[in-house]
């Protein structure tokens, strides 16, 4: 099996934590321990037995997941070492060698990798700038063969932070019926939808669907690796046994409080938080994008904690990144990664502050050297 490098993940690790100002990360700053548990809390986590757990995720806990969606059971949920485990065994249990797979682009690429080193035969179906971001049925009618087994959306999406309308979802759910294709969507970003109105998840629409979430983007806690898959129960079963070659099991210490997070009022209040880091940067995104409107633009994300900012420099993206590295000591993500140079993507999820002089850097780069 040959893996393609993950240049998001990799340009990431290398340069990330060597910068002043880190404007790379997807999600909203994470809370410590001492900010998101009580004493009370804290105290009984000192108490949790540090062995093995249940190989499909404690079962209190897969019962609270189950809860956040319509009529789904602990046997429908499996726990997972954050999100990106829970893609990798939902490839590894639900697809095979000549199965083709429609991933809708941009998008985070690790199902896309991972798929292609398997012998999955991977068909882009792109988003598009002039129409919101928005996917195009009849381009994804095009790409659908006898073969297609899947499709997988990010939702909402990574990088450009679109959402679709219910009707949007309705119309996708549709399409993959009338196919009868798998739908996967990674769910991470639900619940940071701007205007505070939660998208629906597609679990709850389609009864062949099976969809990725996790504390690390929305909820703010990537720190305790603690992802799921919530789909029908054979399909879980067998994401289970794909687990057992994997990880086994996720950390005591992360589930015990993963299960205080997901409760209803603790989720809420966590969220609420974070719409209120994203709105206040997403609103002096738009006024710095205005300030300097001859050079960057950007269809302001609706959700999510990153914007994807078009640049108008005549420079590729990965050649801009690591200028601004050496020069202002500014980390960002080029488009280069999602395979769309002319793009850069901005966390918007940082303290306000660390943001303001991000891009106060960036501006002044771009207005001197271009």
């Amino acid at each position: 099996m040959e893996l393609v490098e993950f240049s998001l993940e990799r340009i990431q690790s290398l340069f990330e934590n060597t910068v002043d100002h880190n404007l790379s990360d997807s999600g909203v700053h994470p809370y410590t321990m001492r900010e998101l548990l009580t004493p009370e809390q804290i105290e009984q986590v000192l108490d949790v037995e540090l062995g093995y757990g249940w190989t499909n995720g404690e079962p209190a806990l897969r019962r609270s997941v189950a809860n956040l969606y319509r009529d789904r059971s602990a046997d429908e949920v499996i726990i997972t070492n954050g999100s990106a485990e829970a893609n990798i065994i939902m490839v590894m249990s639900m697809l095979e060698a000549g199965d083709e797979l429609i991933v809708v682009v941009p998008n985070y690429l690790q199902i896309w990798g991972f798929a292609k080193a398997l012998g999955i035969v991977v068909r882009e179906v792109p988003l598009r700038e002039d129409t919101g971001w928005q996917p195009d049925m009849d381009e994804l009618a095009r790409a659908v063969t006898p073969q297609t087994k899947m499709i997988t959306i990010c939702h909402p999406n990574n990088p450009t932070g679109s959402i679709l309308s219910p009707e949007g979802m309705d119309a996708l759910v549709a399409f993959a019926r009338k196919h009868d294709l798998w739908l996967h969507a990674d769910e991470v970003y639900k619940g940071s939808e701007l205007d505070g109105v939660e998208s629906s998840s597609f679990v709850d629409l389609y009864e062949k669907c099976i969809i990725t979430s996790g504390l690390s983007k929305a909820i703010a806690l990537p720190g305790l690796r603690i992802g799921w898959l919530v789909g029908p129960k054979d399909e879980i079963y067998k994401a289970w046994q794909s687990k057992d070659y994997t990880s086994i099991t996720a950390s005591a210490v992360s589930e015990f409080i993963a299960d205080i997070v997901v409760q209803p009022t603790k989720r809420a209040e966590i969220l609420v938080r974070s719409r209120r880091i994203l709105n206040e940067n997403v609103a002096l995104l738009s006024g710095w994008l205005d300030n300097n409107a001859n050079l960057f633009s950007c269809i302001l994300p609706k959700a999510g904690g990153m914007a994807f900012v078009r640049y108008n420099m005549d420079i590729n993206s990965t050649d801009l990144v690591h200028r601004l590295r050496e020069h202002r000591s500014i980390m960002l993500l080029p488009g280069d990664v999602y395979g769309m140079d002319h793009f850069i993507r901005l966390g918007v999820g940082a303290p306000k502050s660390h943001i303001e002089q991000g891009l106060k850097h960036l501006s002044d780069y771009a207005r001197s050297e271009f």
